[in-house]
């Protein structure tokens, strides 16, 4: 196993006694030097193997969600390169993955017998890099640990009744100074779509009522392979590589009816199916090699290959009496490439400073073709489409410098300065070349006031990568909408100021508190464009925006209140956006943005019946999207309640009974059309719909061997 290097940590204060009144400044003074769980070194949360019992692990994936105040992350690993594709955890003080695969696939290898110990490093510390997150766990092996496997099986009913199996294995071995793991996830899901939908004119008056019946299956199938080889004491070398083949179907129903009198009269019949497959596989290489005590390197390679075809499909419209009237056909594909090189030099001077230097080229392509035709039952007419057919093309390389600096026992200081360039150029349709150059510094002050309390604070610049789908055009003949490619498109940029502050009560209470303010320019969002075929949205820059942010995560047991063995999770956050809307002239949120989210997670363990149950409720409020001639409004009415129990009983594996979706009310969207663009205010109808997958049942049995 890659060599293990001890760590210190942090915390941070506030108000303590008036968020919690029950876990008071007497409550820190007990237990700062550990307990038979927990333990507390200098800021460094450790977690025995003893404090997670009670939620019956089988996986290091089940040990690190229950850790207070944390949760997984893989980075921003939809970003193109490596350089923000590094996750939040650590296995004996090195990170196990670089975007080949997901942390949740590697901790799902990983036995509870294999781990020792827990860590949470709460601050940044020179021997290892944070990487912009806020948190780091470091899972601590046991000696010997590698020649284990582990397994999972789910069958799904969904609402239509249909059974969708999902299975996940993984068998690792040590053999001699090489660790191989091998591993295979499967699954296919048959859910069903009922969709209702009423339409009204510009008078307000309703005018259609459609009902859909959509059949949906998927199957996908992913093998994966690790190699961690321990060449010798100073360098290592990490290999990932994973396969992923994937089908999409479905088969839709509509039919549309006009109101006439105290009930309806047909209108109309539509149908189509829709058969889409693709493939792709991504591998990674990481060499490590320490040249002495403070001097080392570390070479990163990465390829992913994608490619897809969509179609074609056919969406066909019938006349009650007289039959077929028509249909649209949409044939489409691609394929995307990425290619990445990341060479850094790690310097560590003396126990207080790391430096990190380094760089990264990356050559990324995506390629799309779409074809639409128009078909009258006895010829097919091509439906011509701006930027249909187009190849976007990125040369990305970056230069950068990262400095840690522990300037005593309560502060640690964080920065870093990126230099991004970039070359893009767009063939077929459209052809185009722009170059674009960007510094990214950052700066984040860390405050360990006390054991118990932290506090982080953040300045940095960012740039966000452009996404090449925008490039190329795209329909949505179900909605009636087309969207063109945009040439032109440029990559948002975004100030950011960001204070956080953690609190830890007890062995296992966290809550934490991060208000953050966005500067951005260039904003992303929904342009028109005039073309002789009409007016279409494309996606665009919208001009500069704000936002205000404000997150809060409670990770509380419930004892106090009489539920032993239980504990409650709850996230909540808060936004405030603002742009001048580029048709209207007026300020309004952004697009997409839901103005607050609600997460609740609850978990009960009765250990002498080896009994667990929970559930877990998430919701969002409105989210408003803002079209050149659409309005649309996404509710997801009552949320998302799952519940679940589940037994270590039998066999020694875990069995887990559950219901997803249980309050199936669906979700609501409406859509306000308007006569040219928004800007003129002439609505010219309305559209409601609710959508519903209805509750799915499942039963997981999960084990290692």
């Amino acid at each position: 196993m890659q060599k293990y290097f001890k760590s210190t940590a942090a915390g941070t204060a506030l108000l303590a006694s008036v968020l919690f009144p029950a876990f008071s400044e007497a409550q820190d003074n007990i237990r700062e030097t550990g307990s038979e769980t927990t333990e507390l070194r200098n800021g460094v949360s450790v977690f025995s193997k003893a404090f997670f019992e009670p939620f019956s692990p089988v996986t290091a994936l089940d040990m690190v969600t229950r850790l207070p105040g944390f949760s997984v992350s893989n980075g921003d690993t939809g970003r193109r390169g490596l350089g923000d594709s590094f996750g939040n955890v650590l296995i004996n003080g090195a990170r196990p993955s670089n975007k080949s695969l997901s942390l949740g696939t590697v901790l799902q290898r990983i036995p509870i017998s294999d781990v020792d110990r827990i860590e949470l490093i709460s601050e940044a510390l020179p021997e290892y890099n944070m990487r912009g997150h806020a948190r780091l766990v470091n899972i601590i092996l046991v000696e010997g640990a590698g020649n284990s496997g582990s397994w999972d099986a789910t069958l799904n009913v969904s609402a239509s009744g249909r059974v969708g199996p999902q299975a996940n294995i993984s068998w690792a071995r040590v053999i001699g100074p090489v660790d191989l793991t091998v591993g295979l996830y499967a699954t296919s899901s048959g859910d069903r779509v009922r969709r209702r939908s009423t339409r009204f004119d510009g008078a307000d008056m309703l005018t259609e009522i459609q009902h859909d019946n959509d059949q949906q299956a998927y199957r996908e199938a992913a093998p994966s392979l690790s190699l961690n080889w321990q060449i010798d004491d100073r360098s290592s070398l990490r290999f990932d590589v994973e396969a992923t083949v994937w089908r999409w179907a479905n088969q839709q129903v509509s039919f549309i009816d006009a109101p006439a009198g105290a009930g309806v009269t047909p209108l109309r019949y539509e149908q189509n199916s829709t058969d889409n497959h693709g493939s792709f596989y991504v591998a990674s290489a990481t060499y490590s090699h320490a040249f002495n005590d403070t001097l080392s390197s570390q070479t990163m390679a990465h390829v992913r290959r994608d490619t897809w075809d969509d179609g074609p499909e056919a969406y066909e419209t019938y006349d009650p009496a007289s039959g077929f009237l028509g249909a649209i056909i949409v044939n489409g594909g691609g394929d995307s490439e990425e290619t990445a090189l990341r060479q850094t030099l790690n310097w560590t001077p003396n126990a207080r400073n790391t430096v990190e230097i380094g760089g990264e080229i990356a050559v990324n392509a995506r390629a799309t073709h779409l074809a639409l035709f128009e078909d009258d039952g006895t010829s097919l007419t091509p439906i011509p489409l701006p930027v249909a057919n187009t190849r976007v093309e990125e040369t990305r390389s970056e230069l950068f410098v990262n400095h840690t600096w522990t300037i005593s026992e309560a502060f640690s200081l964080e920065s870093a300065l990126r230099y991004e360039f970039s070359e893009i150029v767009q063939t077929g349709d459209a052809n185009q070349s722009r170059s674009f150059a960007y510094p990214k510094p950052s700066v984040t002050l860390n405050w360990r006031q006390s054991e118990r309390n932290r506090w982080r604070f953040t300045a940095q610049r960012d740039v966000d990568q452009l996404d090449f789908g925008k490039f190329a055009s795209s329909v949505d003949i179900a909605d009636n909408n087309s969207t063109l490619g945009n040439p032109d498109y440029v990559p948002q940029r975004t100030w950011t100021l960001e204070a956080e502050w953690e609190r830890r009560f007890g062995d296992d209470g966290s809550f934490s508190l991060k208000v953050g303010q966005d500067w951005i320019e260039d904003l992303d969002g929904w342009i028109p464009v005039n073309t002789p075929g009409g007016v279409f949205d494309a996606p665009g820059n919208i001009g500069d925006g704000t936002v205000l942010r404000v997150t809060g995560n409670l990770t509380t047991p419930l004892d106090t209140i009489g539920l032993s063995n239980a504990v409650l999770d709850v996230f909540a956050e808060w936004y405030d956006t603002n742009v001048q809307d580029p048709l209207t002239g007026e300020d309004r949120p952004f697009s997409g943005y839901s103005e607050w989210e609600l997460g609740l997670d609850f978990r009960q363990t009765f250990p002498a019946l080896q009994i667990a149950w929970g559930w877990d409720y998430h919701w969002y409020s409105d989210g408003e999207v803002f079209r050149a001639q659409e309005y649309r409004v996404q509710d997801t009415t009552d949320g998302d309640l799952d519940l679940y129990i589940e037994t270590t009983r039998w066999g020694g594996v875990t069995t887990r009974l559950g219901v997803n979706e249980v309050i199936d009310n669906g979700d609501d969207r409406q859509r306000v059309f308007y006569d040219g663009s928004r800007a003129t205010g002439l609505v010219t109808g309305t559209e409601y719909r609710n959508e519903s997958y209805g509750a799915t049942w499942y039963l997981q049995i999960r084990g290692t061997f």
